[in-house]
């Protein structure tokens, strides 16, 4: 009996911990709203669900994961320095830089982009550099993403496999676990665990990185140049194309010919045997 005890606790833990977070993800949840300003949701740590002292259910802080985006406008020639001034103002504010792009079109058009995050409590500030000139901010949108319920399980689930793990350390720690078959039993189940609990940390931070902070999309736009206050553009852009399309058309012939050459010694005798044949039937008509 000893000899397969270590086994049967081994099991009956680790269906427990299932049971466990099967409990803590059908547990009802009451989500806060966000605050005043409309622009971030309390992001405070997630509370217990469970009051101690009265054994009622308590509201837990929201969660959110906030995205804007801007759509900023100015001349070409201005974007890319444009663009270098707003990520050393969002560094200077803590920010952390996501990704960046610049394209440079042959007509003189230039774009870029940029993704950021940033503390809710420094975002004013960096929104109002956004709308400095020479920039001309376009549009401004926001979304929101209520991550408050993926949180909760995810942390739920951690405790659970923290416990477990706990469990499992102490049954092998065990004087009575002499088995070779009960230490490797354990052994596997610590370290299916332990994988548990790192993919759990990792979601979970990733998670709390996403609704402690702002996300910030920024799309630069070139400004065509004006000749005499007209875009010219669009007809420069016209006459590229169809100077384009005919040296495609005849790169097309150039290539059909080389195709046809091949064959043209055997289309001229085919054609010289077709005419003599049908003279021949005139011949035999007359």
């Amino acid at each position: 009996m000893k000899r397969h005890s270590a086994s049967i606790l081994l099991t009956a833990l680790m269906a427990l911990s299932s049971i466990t977070f099967t409990a803590c993800s059908d547990r009802p949840l009451l989500v806060a709203s966000s605050d005043s300003s409309g622009l971030y949701a309390d992001v405070s740590t997630v509370g217990p669900a469970l009051n101690q002292a009265s054994g009622a259910y308590v509201p837990s802080p929201a969660r959110i994961a906030v995205t804007h985006r801007f759509t900023l406008r100015m001349p070409s020639g201005d974007i890319e320095a444009v663009q270098r001034q707003h990520l050393e103002e969002c560094a200077k504010l803590g920010c952390t830089v996501l990704g960046t792009r610049i394209d440079r079109a042959n007509a003189g058009r230039t774009s870029a982009s940029a993704a950021v995050r940033i503390k809710p409590d420094a975002f004013d500030a960096f929104a109002k550099i956004l709308a400095r000139p020479p920039a001309e901010l376009v549009s401004h949108s926001q979304s929101s993403d209520d991550k408050t319920v993926p949180l909760t399980d995810v942390e739920k689930r951690l405790e659970a496999k923290t416990a477990l793990r706990d469990r499992l350390n102490a049954m092998l720690k065990d004087p009575n676990t002499k088995t070779t078959a009960d230490l490797l039993a354990i052994e596997k189940g610590l370290t299916q665990v332990q994988g548990d609990i790192e993919a759990a940390i990792a979601q979970r931070d990733y998670l709390r990185t996403i609704t402690e902070t702002v996300h910030v999309d920024i799309s630069y736009v070139g400004a065509a140049p004006l000749t005499a206050g007209i875009d010219f553009y669009p007809l420069r852009q016209a006459a590229s194309e169809s100077g384009q399309t005919m040296a495609t058309s005849a790169a097309t012939l150039v290539t059909v010919l080389a195709a046809s050459l091949p064959w043209l010694p055997l289309v001229a005798l085919l054609g010289w045997g077709i005419r003599r044949l049908l003279r021949r039937r005139k011949t035999a008509a007359a």
